[in-house]
């Protein structure tokens, strides 16, 4: 099922409505391709494979009950560590987890789960997403996927959500945009 992590989001769409590919079968896929290429890049702040995989089969289950698949069914989608994220931790870049309220889910989140994405982890921001490099001496900064030899910055405060979707283990990242990033 990887081959369905470069295809577009409309051929996805069309290929979980039709049963051709289910959420689960995505979220391995996510998965592998983070295993592949992205482990040694430090996309995530926060990447739990079990988590994934039970979000997707439970999504796969609702379909199966005749729940519709929308057009974001069954897509990985990473999440910015500023946003709030259910079960996940939210350090916005700092040193220390952020009080609970940090970890309620928006408006955004909120719709992309109603929708059945399903999601595969919080990517590493700049602290406080005050860095147009992406640079996070904390947590570490993500690598630029192009550049294997040289440990280069990806860019932007959204670096780690920018090295997920290059990674392949998010076809949707949730990044934010602060000072023109």
């Amino acid at each position: 099922m990887g081959e369905y992590i470069e295809r577009s989001l409309t051929e996805i769409s069309a290929a979980v409505a039709e049963g051709r590919v289910t959420a689960e079968a995505l979220a391995e896929a996510a998965l592998d391709r983070h295993v592949e290429f992205g482990q040694s890049l430090g996309a995530y702040m926060t990447m739990e494979p079990e988590r994934v995989r039970a979000q997707a089969r439970a999504s796969d289950a609702l379909h199966a009950a005749g729940l519709p698949a929308g057009p974001l069914f069954g897509v990985p989608v990473s999440v910015k560590d500023l946003y709030g994220l259910t079960g996940y931790p939210t350090f916005a870049g700092t040193l220390r987890r952020l009080p609970p309220e940090w970890e309620h889910e928006g408006f955004l989140v909120s719709r992309l789960r109603k929708q059945g994405a399903t999601f595969t982890g919080k990517t590493h921001t700049a602290e406080m997403a005050r860095s147009g490099l992406g640079v996070n001496f904390h947590h570490g900064t993500p690598r630029n996927p192009w550049d294997a030899e040289t440990h280069r910055v990806p860019g932007g405060s959204s670096a780690g959500a920018g090295v997920s979707l290059v990674e392949g283990s998010a076809l949707i990242a949730l990044g934010t945009d602060t000072g023109g990033s």
